[in-house]
């Protein structure tokens, strides 16, 4: 059993990252499988993602690299561990935006599916055009959801948290990167997963690019963890 993470509060249910698709937590976190070396960084380019409610991995995130253009795909895991159907596309460019399919609709480029939100922050929404905003976009920062329409929409109801190391123990003990999703998050899961990971990756591209740009102006097809 994987050793849970602290969440933000009791509201949320934690996803997240370990070594293998073995490390279940009972309160049904998506667990990515690839860990850097270092244990410090999760690779948004190939991993699983293990729903523990299920116990076992029920996502799968890869980019293939075959065709003209690298493209990640995002498909469920069946319950053998066979690849069931894609629920979303990402296709990489150069110098254009990328772009994007959701559950099978009109590929369009990211810059019409998400609009600016702020320094680091950016909007979209829903099929029943309720409205989001991932806030951390930027160079250091770690990504969270916000719901207009929850509660209290400064709570977020999806928040990543990295990889820690926890040095008080011989050796240090790592905790796998996690992401954590509240009742809200839920009802939009795999929009939650699709979105995340696609922001992520330009998260990341920024952080290792010179300056502190905005990562939505900042697009390419190279990610740095390759």
């Amino acid at each position: 059993m994987a050793t849970p993470l602290a969440t933000i509060n009791d509201s949320l249910t934690d996803f997240r990252s370990t070594q293998s698709t073995t490390g279940i937590h009972s309160t049904a976190p998506l667990l990515t499988s690839d860990l850097s070396q270092r244990g410090s960084v999760t690779n948004p380019n190939k991993t699983q993602l293990i729903d523990p409610s299920l116990n076992r991995a029920a996502y799968d995130i890869r980019v293939n690299f075959d065709g003209k253009r690298p493209i990640t795909i995002f498909r469920h895991l069946n319950s053998d561990g066979s690849e069931g159907d894609i629920f979303g596309r990402l296709e990489w460019h150069d110098v254009f935006p990328d772009q994007m399919s959701f559950m099978g609709a009109k590929t369009v480029r990211k810059t019409s599916f998400f609009s600016k939100a702020g320094a680091f922050g950016v909007v979209f929404r829903d099929d029943m055009k309720r409205k989001y905003t991932w806030k951390g976009l930027g160079s250091g920062l770690q990504l969270e959801l916000h719901a207009e329409d929850n509660f209290n929409p400064e709570t977020p109801i999806a928040r990543f948290q990295k990889t820690r190391l926890d040095y008080s123990t011989e050796p240090a003990t790592a905790f796998p990167a996690s992401l954590y999703l509240a009742p809200r998050a839920m009802e939009i899961k795999e929009l939650v997963i699709f979105t995340f990971f696609v922001l992520e990756k330009v998260r990341r591209t920024n952080e290792n690019s010179s300056g502190n740009k905005l990562a939505t102006e900042n697009l390419t097809s190279r990610a740095p963890w390759q």
